[in-house]
């Protein structure tokens, strides 16, 4: 009976040191998953933001341009789900200008930290989408 209760505390140890490994493993995958669904978030809204530029270009009925791009800002921010709107940069720019067979460059930057502070505590990483695309209209 004394050597079954040593072997149990020794399961038990072991359990403990697996446990701490396989949860610290499953936190950085989770937070990787987040890191990663944000940049192809990111990506996504630039492409958004571009398609809307090219297609409000100087002919259409309503124009977005290097003075006036809110519209487009409210386009790309549709597809930012998920992400905190207050850590998201949306500029947009047009060579030259906003004519048919210009193009549009639109760049989305997002800020972001770790959640659980394990793995990169108290720095942050700074996550870059950009698409650019020839004005249709």
């Amino acid at each position: 009976m004394k050597r079954a209760t040593r072997e149990s505390g020794q399961a038990t140890l072991e359990y403990g040191l697996a446990a701490v490994v396989f949860f610290t493993m499953l936190l950085f995958v989770f937070e990787g998953g987040r890191v990663l669904y944000s940049y192809v978030t990111v990506s996504q809204a630039a492409q958004a933001g571009a398609r809307y530029g090219v297609t409000h270009g100087a002919n259409s009925s309503a124009p977005v341009s290097a003075g006036d791009y809110a519209a487009l800002q409210t386009a790309a921010q549709g597809w930012a789900t998920g992400l905190d709107p207050a850590d998201l940069t949306i500029t947009a720019t047009w060579n030259p200008d906003n004519q048919p067979g210009s193009t549009v460059t639109v760049n989305v930057a997002y800020v972001t930290g770790s959640l659980t502070g394990l793995f990169w505590s108290g720095q942050t990483l700074t996550l870059r989408g950009q698409s650019t695309m020839v004005i249709q209209n």
